[in-house]
Protein backbone atom coordinates (compact mmCIF):
# COMPACT_ATOMS: atom_id res chain seq x y z
CA UNK A 1 0.00 0.00 0.00
CA UNK A 2 1.53 3.27 -1.08
CA UNK A 3 2.01 5.81 1.70
CA UNK A 4 1.30 8.67 -0.72
CA UNK A 5 -2.40 7.84 -0.56
CA UNK A 6 -2.29 9.16 2.99
CA UNK A 7 -1.34 12.68 1.96
CA UNK A 8 -4.85 14.09 2.19
CA UNK A 9 -5.65 12.35 5.52
CA UNK A 10 -2.32 13.48 6.93
CA UNK A 11 -2.96 17.03 5.78
CA UNK A 12 -6.44 17.09 7.34
CA UNK A 13 -5.15 15.72 10.64
CA UNK A 14 -2.21 18.11 10.65
CA UNK A 15 -4.50 21.09 10.04
CA UNK A 16 -6.79 19.80 12.80
CA UNK A 17 -3.94 19.49 15.28
CA UNK A 18 -2.68 22.98 14.49
CA UNK A 19 -6.22 24.33 14.83
CA UNK A 20 -6.60 22.55 18.18
CA UNK A 21 -3.41 24.17 19.48
CA UNK A 22 -4.66 27.53 18.21
CA UNK A 23 -8.02 26.91 19.92
CA UNK A 24 -6.22 26.26 23.20
CA UNK A 25 -4.13 29.41 22.85
CA UNK A 26 -7.12 31.59 22.03
CA UNK A 27 -9.01 30.32 25.09
CA UNK A 28 -6.01 30.51 27.44
CA UNK A 29 -4.81 34.09 26.97
CA UNK A 30 -3.88 35.72 30.26
CA UNK A 31 -4.22 39.48 30.58
CA UNK A 32 -3.14 41.57 33.55
CA UNK A 33 -3.93 45.21 34.37
CA UNK A 34 -1.46 48.00 33.71
CA UNK A 35 -2.70 49.81 36.82
CA UNK A 36 -2.07 47.32 39.60
CA UNK A 37 -2.68 49.54 42.65
CA UNK A 38 -4.70 52.66 43.32
CA UNK A 39 -5.98 54.69 46.27
CA UNK A 40 -9.65 55.70 46.23
CA UNK A 41 -10.82 58.61 48.36
CA UNK A 42 -14.36 58.78 49.66
CA UNK A 43 -16.34 60.88 52.12
CA UNK A 44 -19.76 61.35 53.66
CA UNK A 45 -21.31 64.42 55.26
CA UNK A 46 -23.92 63.93 57.95
CA UNK A 47 -25.82 65.93 60.55
CA UNK A 48 -25.76 64.50 64.08
CA UNK A 49 -27.57 66.24 66.94
CA UNK A 50 -27.72 69.39 64.87
CA UNK A 51 -23.98 69.44 64.11
CA UNK A 52 -22.72 68.87 60.57
CA UNK A 53 -19.67 66.65 60.23
CA UNK A 54 -17.71 64.98 57.42
CA UNK A 55 -15.87 61.70 57.57
CA UNK A 56 -13.24 60.81 55.02
CA UNK A 57 -11.42 57.65 54.12
CA UNK A 58 -9.04 56.05 51.64
CA UNK A 59 -9.62 52.61 50.18
CA UNK A 60 -6.64 50.97 48.48
CA UNK A 61 -7.08 48.31 45.79
CA UNK A 62 -4.36 46.19 44.29
CA UNK A 63 -4.16 43.43 41.72
CA UNK A 64 -3.77 40.07 43.45
CA UNK A 65 -2.92 37.88 40.46
CA UNK A 66 -4.69 35.53 38.12
CA UNK A 67 -6.67 32.46 39.03
CA UNK A 68 -5.52 28.92 39.50
CA UNK A 69 -7.14 25.53 39.29
CA UNK A 70 -10.20 25.33 37.08
CA UNK A 71 -10.53 29.11 36.64
CA UNK A 72 -7.06 30.21 35.51
CA UNK A 73 -8.30 33.22 33.51
CA UNK A 74 -9.91 34.94 36.50
CA UNK A 75 -8.28 38.13 37.78
CA UNK A 76 -8.35 38.81 41.50
CA UNK A 77 -8.08 42.02 43.45
CA UNK A 78 -7.70 42.80 47.11
CA UNK A 79 -8.65 45.97 48.94
CA UNK A 80 -8.35 47.49 52.36
CA UNK A 81 -8.97 50.77 54.16
CA UNK A 82 -5.79 52.61 55.05
CA UNK A 83 -7.26 53.65 58.39
CA UNK A 84 -8.23 50.05 59.21
CA UNK A 85 -6.33 47.48 57.10
CA UNK A 86 -8.01 44.55 58.82
CA UNK A 87 -11.53 45.73 57.97
CA UNK A 88 -13.38 43.70 55.39
CA UNK A 89 -16.36 44.57 53.22
CA UNK A 90 -18.65 46.30 53.94
CA UNK A 91 -16.72 48.99 55.82
CA UNK A 92 -18.53 50.90 58.51
CA UNK A 93 -17.52 54.05 60.41
CA UNK A 94 -18.81 54.51 63.96
CA UNK A 95 -20.10 58.06 64.40
CA UNK A 96 -22.08 57.77 67.65
CA UNK A 97 -22.91 55.40 70.50
CA UNK A 98 -25.89 55.16 72.83
CA UNK A 99 -26.25 52.53 75.54
CA UNK A 100 -25.23 49.28 73.80
CA UNK A 101 -25.91 50.59 70.30
CA UNK A 102 -23.53 52.03 67.72
CA UNK A 103 -24.52 54.32 64.88
CA UNK A 104 -22.44 53.77 61.78
CA UNK A 105 -22.06 55.01 58.21
CA UNK A 106 -21.59 51.97 55.98
CA UNK A 107 -19.72 51.91 52.65
CA UNK A 108 -19.61 48.96 50.22
CA UNK A 109 -17.02 48.81 47.44
CA UNK A 110 -16.22 46.14 44.84
CA UNK A 111 -12.58 45.81 43.90
CA UNK A 112 -13.05 44.58 40.31
CA UNK A 113 -15.23 47.55 39.44
CA UNK A 114 -12.96 50.11 41.07
CA UNK A 115 -9.93 48.76 39.21
CA UNK A 116 -11.71 49.22 35.89
CA UNK A 117 -11.92 45.54 35.07
CA UNK A 118 -14.66 45.34 32.43
CA UNK A 119 -14.49 41.54 32.63
CA UNK A 120 -16.91 41.98 35.53
CA UNK A 121 -19.99 43.90 34.45
CA UNK A 122 -21.20 45.30 37.74
CA UNK A 123 -21.28 48.83 39.09
CA UNK A 124 -20.87 47.92 42.71
CA UNK A 125 -19.89 51.16 44.42
CA UNK A 126 -23.09 51.50 46.39
CA UNK A 127 -24.38 54.59 48.11
CA UNK A 128 -23.45 54.73 51.80
CA UNK A 129 -26.19 54.25 54.33
CA UNK A 130 -26.82 54.67 58.06
CA UNK A 131 -27.18 51.61 60.28
CA UNK A 132 -27.45 50.78 63.96
CA UNK A 133 -25.50 47.84 65.41
CA UNK A 134 -26.19 46.13 68.72
CA UNK A 135 -23.54 44.58 70.94
CA UNK A 136 -23.94 41.22 69.18
CA UNK A 137 -23.07 42.85 65.86
CA UNK A 138 -26.52 42.69 64.27
CA UNK A 139 -27.29 45.46 61.80
CA UNK A 140 -30.55 47.43 61.82
CA UNK A 141 -31.61 49.94 59.18
CA UNK A 142 -35.27 50.29 60.16
CA UNK A 143 -36.50 53.85 60.79
CA UNK A 144 -37.44 53.07 64.39
CA UNK A 145 -33.88 52.03 65.18
CA UNK A 146 -32.32 54.97 63.36
CA UNK A 147 -34.84 57.23 65.14
CA UNK A 148 -32.99 56.58 68.39
CA UNK A 149 -30.36 58.95 67.02
CA UNK A 150 -30.88 62.49 65.75
CA UNK A 151 -28.99 61.84 62.51
CA UNK A 152 -29.27 62.58 58.80
CA UNK A 153 -26.97 61.59 55.95
CA UNK A 154 -26.62 64.73 53.83
CA UNK A 155 -24.22 63.97 50.99
CA UNK A 156 -21.31 61.80 49.96
CA UNK A 157 -18.50 61.44 47.46
CA UNK A 158 -17.77 57.98 46.09
CA UNK A 159 -14.68 56.82 44.20
CA UNK A 160 -14.72 56.48 40.44
CA UNK A 161 -13.14 53.44 38.78
CA UNK A 162 -9.71 53.88 37.26
CA UNK A 163 -9.23 53.93 33.51
CA UNK A 164 -7.39 50.63 33.30
CA UNK A 165 -6.08 48.56 30.41
CA UNK A 166 -5.02 44.94 30.23
CA UNK A 167 -1.98 43.48 28.51
CA UNK A 168 -0.96 40.01 27.42
CA UNK A 169 0.82 38.02 30.14
CA UNK A 170 1.14 34.53 28.66
CA UNK A 171 -1.07 31.47 28.50
CA UNK A 172 -2.85 29.63 31.27
CA UNK A 173 -3.12 25.93 31.89
CA UNK A 174 -5.88 24.01 30.16
CA UNK A 175 -9.40 24.56 31.47
CA UNK A 176 -13.01 23.77 30.54
CA UNK A 177 -13.21 26.28 27.70
CA UNK A 178 -9.93 25.01 26.25
CA UNK A 179 -11.25 21.45 26.34
CA UNK A 180 -14.48 22.48 24.61
CA UNK A 181 -12.66 24.43 21.89
CA UNK A 182 -10.22 21.61 21.12
CA UNK A 183 -13.06 19.08 21.22
CA UNK A 184 -14.97 21.12 18.63
CA UNK A 185 -11.92 21.16 16.37
CA UNK A 186 -11.70 17.38 16.76
CA UNK A 187 -15.32 16.96 15.68
CA UNK A 188 -14.73 19.15 12.64
CA UNK A 189 -11.72 17.00 11.79
CA UNK A 190 -13.91 13.87 11.84
CA UNK A 191 -16.36 15.57 9.48
CA UNK A 192 -13.52 16.66 7.19
CA UNK A 193 -12.20 13.09 6.98
CA UNK A 194 -15.67 11.75 6.21
CA UNK A 195 -16.16 14.30 3.42
CA UNK A 196 -12.71 14.58 1.84
CA UNK A 197 -11.05 11.19 2.37
CA UNK A 198 -12.42 8.96 -0.39
CA UNK A 199 -12.53 5.22 -0.02
CA UNK A 200 -10.03 3.19 -2.04
CA UNK A 201 -12.48 1.04 -3.99
CA UNK A 202 -9.73 -1.36 -5.07
CA UNK A 203 -9.65 -2.67 -1.50
CA UNK A 204 -12.90 -4.46 -0.61
CA UNK A 205 -14.44 -4.03 2.84
CA UNK A 206 -14.33 -7.14 5.00
CA UNK A 207 -15.65 -8.12 8.43
CA UNK A 208 -12.97 -6.13 10.28
CA UNK A 209 -13.96 -3.00 8.37
CA UNK A 210 -17.63 -3.41 9.27
CA UNK A 211 -16.75 -3.95 12.93
CA UNK A 212 -14.50 -0.90 12.82
CA UNK A 213 -17.31 1.25 11.41
CA UNK A 214 -19.70 0.07 14.12
CA UNK A 215 -17.10 0.81 16.80
CA UNK A 216 -16.46 4.25 15.29
CA UNK A 217 -20.13 5.02 15.79
CA UNK A 218 -20.20 3.58 19.33
CA UNK A 219 -17.06 5.42 20.41
CA UNK A 220 -18.21 8.66 18.79
CA UNK A 221 -21.84 8.59 19.92
CA UNK A 222 -21.53 6.94 23.34
CA UNK A 223 -17.98 6.90 24.70
CA UNK A 224 -16.91 10.34 23.50
CA UNK A 225 -19.83 12.33 25.05
CA UNK A 226 -19.51 10.28 28.26
CA UNK A 227 -15.79 10.99 28.61
CA UNK A 228 -16.30 14.66 27.83
CA UNK A 229 -19.00 14.98 30.50
CA UNK A 230 -16.90 13.14 33.10
CA UNK A 231 -13.88 15.34 32.46
CA UNK A 232 -16.04 18.45 32.66
CA UNK A 233 -17.50 17.37 36.01
CA UNK A 234 -14.06 16.49 37.35
CA UNK A 235 -13.31 20.21 37.54
CA UNK A 236 -15.68 20.44 40.50
CA UNK A 237 -13.49 18.40 42.82
CA UNK A 238 -9.94 18.30 41.42
CA UNK A 239 -7.19 20.87 41.32
CA UNK A 240 -6.89 22.32 37.84
CA UNK A 241 -3.10 22.27 37.88
CA UNK A 242 -2.80 18.53 38.52
CA UNK A 243 -0.96 16.79 35.70
CA UNK A 244 -3.50 13.98 35.38
CA UNK A 245 -6.36 16.48 35.10
CA UNK A 246 -4.48 18.44 32.45
CA UNK A 247 -4.10 15.23 30.43
CA UNK A 248 -7.77 14.41 31.04
CA UNK A 249 -8.74 17.70 29.43
CA UNK A 250 -7.00 16.58 26.23
CA UNK A 251 -8.77 13.21 26.07
CA UNK A 252 -12.00 14.32 24.31
CA UNK A 253 -10.12 16.09 21.52
CA UNK A 254 -7.61 13.24 21.24
CA UNK A 255 -10.44 10.71 20.96
CA UNK A 256 -12.07 12.76 18.21
CA UNK A 257 -8.77 12.90 16.30
CA UNK A 258 -8.26 9.14 16.62
CA UNK A 259 -11.78 8.52 15.29
CA UNK A 260 -10.92 10.77 12.34
CA UNK A 261 -7.69 8.85 11.84
CA UNK A 262 -9.60 5.56 12.01
CA UNK A 263 -12.00 6.69 9.29
CA UNK A 264 -9.16 7.89 7.06
CA UNK A 265 -6.96 4.82 7.50
CA UNK A 266 -9.79 2.38 6.90
CA UNK A 267 -10.87 4.17 3.72
CA UNK A 268 -7.32 3.97 2.41
CA UNK A 269 -7.01 0.25 3.08
CA UNK A 270 -5.14 0.29 6.40
CA UNK A 271 -7.63 -2.00 8.09
CA UNK A 272 -5.79 -3.02 11.26
CA UNK A 273 -4.39 0.43 11.94
CA UNK A 274 -7.81 1.99 11.39
CA UNK A 275 -9.36 -0.52 13.76
CA UNK A 276 -6.81 -0.06 16.56
CA UNK A 277 -6.28 3.71 16.57
CA UNK A 278 -9.83 4.55 17.63
CA UNK A 279 -9.22 2.98 21.04
CA UNK A 280 -6.33 5.28 22.00
CA UNK A 281 -8.60 7.86 23.64
CA UNK A 282 -10.82 5.45 25.61
CA UNK A 283 -7.82 3.43 26.79
CA UNK A 284 -6.00 6.57 27.92
CA UNK A 285 -9.17 7.71 29.71
CA UNK A 286 -9.42 4.37 31.52
CA UNK A 287 -5.73 4.43 32.51
CA UNK A 288 -6.05 7.96 33.89
CA UNK A 289 -9.17 6.96 35.83
CA UNK A 290 -7.25 4.10 37.46
CA UNK A 291 -4.30 6.38 38.27
CA UNK A 292 -6.61 8.96 39.84
CA UNK A 293 -8.19 6.25 41.98
CA UNK A 294 -4.83 4.84 43.08
CA UNK A 295 -3.11 8.16 43.63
Amino acid sequence: MKIKCLKIPALILAIGLVAAVAAYMLTAILRVPTVTEHDFHYSATYRLDGETKTLEGVYRCRFGGTGEGTEPLERYYEGFHLSDPDAGQPKDHIIATKDDLELRVVFIFTNDYLMGDDRYDEEAVEEPYLAVYDKEGYEYTEPEKLGLFDVELISWELPEPVDNSFVFAGFSLLHDDSMAAMFLVGLLTIIACIIFVKRDKTVPYKALDIISIVLNVLVGVLALPFMTLVVYLMGIYVSGDELIYQIDLCVPALTAFTIAASVALRRKGFKKSGFAVQFVGPVLFAVLAVLETVL
